[in-house]
Order: structure tokens, then sequence, then C-alpha cells
């Protein structure tokens, strides 16, 4: 990437009080992540590793304990007032679910209007309009404005919600899972639409997932992340042709084949055990209580990043010989 990255996470931290006295629960750690202007960038993980978390704090629905987020080079957290509120305009959040992001009592117009006058339309007429070419780009006909979202499918009621945060014609949208609520049948042509308004508009999008077939088909690049911290990033293509990380690589192997024929044969290892708790995490690597390879050092320090490739890094200590295919045999006979 030649230019600069219109938003930049650096060594993010956010920490919750434990029910516990005195312990914290690290549901980010030390985070850093760029995303470029108009691309889309898959971050990956089981429930519980922190990823909704990280894109709820970047949006500043939760505090930071610690690293900065910079739009546009400019860090948020030095900015009030209109600044923040201009700057907190251009980063807007899609929720995993759509039946708990629209306020059933509205109809679909108040619902975009609210963000309409967020972004100073102040014309019942220029509203009017927006909210039609909203709609529209979103795929519902303008009819759907008089309809009160509780009368509307899942599918609908999350374009909704997708044509409400582009009112205020944000630069970056951060997507929490915005498929995982909807049928099977609908996924697809939700996803189709994220493609699209990507490519017209020049949005850029972190899109949140634990779905990696999904953020295959969508992303150029994915960050990879257990129990509060990034593992593994790089190019899509090749971090799925050839992971870095066991982690990686085993939740690739998780994702079922197409072909049953194929499913039947292969001999994948699967993911085992829980994630352990983010408030007593394990000493070194974090995945060493779950990974088949972990030896004694694993245990003594936090792996160091390993370069394998321009702009794909994984942190483990067999990252340079899981990158080459060294020890995929090893993690099999392992599980």
């Amino acid at each position: 990437m030649t230019h600069a990255p219109v938003l930049k996470v650096e060594n993010l931290q956010t920490r919750f009080k434990s029910v516990q006295r005195g312990k914290y629960v690290h549901a980010v750690d030390d985070v850093s992540i760029e995303l470029y202007p108009g691309e889309i960038v898959g971050l990956v993980g089981e429930s519980g590793c922190g990823k909704s978390t990280l894109g709820r704090t970047i949006v500043g629905l939760e505090k930071a304990s610690a690293g900065r987020v910079l739009l546009d080079g400019v860090d948020l957290s030095t900015l009030s007032g209109a600044a923040l509120r201009n700057s907190r305009r251009a980063l807007q959040y899609v929720f995993q679910d759509p039946y708990s992001s629209l306020n059933d009592r509205q109809t679909v117009g108040e619902a975009i209007d609210e963000a309409l006058l967020i972004d100073g339309l102040r014309s019942a007429d220029e509203r009017t309009r927006r909210a039609k070419e909203l709609l529209e780009q979103v795929g519902l006909p303008h009819t759907a404005r008089d309809r009160h979202t509780r009368e509307l499918s899942g599918g609908q009621r999350q374009r909704v919600a997708i044509a409400r945060s582009l009112a205020v014609n944000p630069r970056v949208l951060i997507c929490d899972e915005p498929v995982s609520a909807l049928d099977l049948s609908i996924r697809a042509q939700v996803m189709n639409l994220f493609l699209r308004l990507q490519k017209d508009l020049g949005v850029a999008c972190l899109f949140i997932a634990h779905d990696l077939a999904l953020v295959r088909q969508a992303a150029s690049r994915v960050y990879v992340m257990y129990l509060g911290k990034i593992v593994e990033h790089g190019p899509s293509q090749e971090l799925y042709d050839h992971p870095g990380h066991p982690y990686s690589q085993m939740l690739l192997a998780s994702v079922p084949e197409v072909d049953p024929r194929v499913e039947k044969l292969r001999s994948a290892p699967l993911l085992k055990g829980e994630v352990p708790s983010p408030t007593n995490p394990p000493s070194g690597c974090r995945f060493r209580t779950r990974c088949p390879l972990a030896v004694e050092d694993c245990a003594l320090r936090a792996p160091a990043s390993h370069v394998l490739s321009p702009d794909h890094n994984a942190a483990c200590i067999f990252a340079p010989d899981l990158h080459g295919g060294k020890r995929s045999a090893l993690i099999h006979q392992a599980a």
C-alpha cells in the first residue's frame, strides 16, 4: 500500500472490571490494524475473542484503556465538540442483529431521518429525496419509507440499517457480523449488496466475522484474532492458501467442504477445548493451551511476529515452517 490508511489503530487496549475483585477482562490487548481507502478488510476469530469489542472501541461505543484510533492521521482522543462529532460521522457501525438495532415503533423514514438530521439536512423535502436515494442504493423500494421497521423481514431490516449508516456519508464502515443473524437464503443477497456498495461508493469496510468463507469472498486482507490479540494478518488469498499460525490453520480446517465426498474423506484437525478466560489469559502464547504444536518455550514468552512475505505476519515460533507447509502434517498427527 503506497497511500495513507484512512483508519489506523495503534496498540489498542480495552479492559473491563471483572466480577472477581481486583481483576480485569483483557478484551482487546495491544491490537494494531490499518484500513485503506476503498478496501474491505476481514477480522476473524471465534466468539469471545474480542472482535466486536475491538469494533465498538474503534467507533467510541467502548472506551479504550490505552492506544490510539486515528482517522486520516488524526487521533480521535484529542478531539472534542464539533470536531469529534464530525469525525464520528465518518465512522459508522452496522450491528449484527437488525432486530435490536432498529426501533420497532419507527417507520423506515423516521429511522433514516434521524441520521439525515445529524448530517445537517433540515429541509423535509431534501430528507425525503435523500431517503429515497438511500433505499434505492440498498435495494428497497421508496415505498418502504412509510412502513414500520417491525413489518420488515430480517434481510430488509439489515438493508435499512445499512442505508441509515450510509446517510451521513461515512468513510469507514465497521460491520459486526452483519449477516450472521439472517437466514442462509438472504445472506448472499446482503453480502452482494455490501460488495456493490463498497465498489460504487468507495467506503472502506472492516468486516467482522467468524464465517471464513464469507470473509474470503469479500476481503482483500484478513486479520486473525485470538483472545484479544492479532495472531496473524496478511493478504486474503495468501493467508488462506499458506496460513502461518496454527490457529489460522485450524480455523480454515473447520470450514466445511462444499462437496460432501471431499468433506467425508478429509482428516482435518478441528479446534478443541474452550477459549481461555480473558480475565486470566495463559502466559506466553495465548493459543498454547489448545495448540497441537505447543512446546515449553510457548509458555515462557509471547511469540515474536514473523514476516512471512510482504504484508503477511504471524506470531508463532513455528510460523516460517507452517507458512512453508513443513508443519501441516505434524498438526494433523498431533490433533
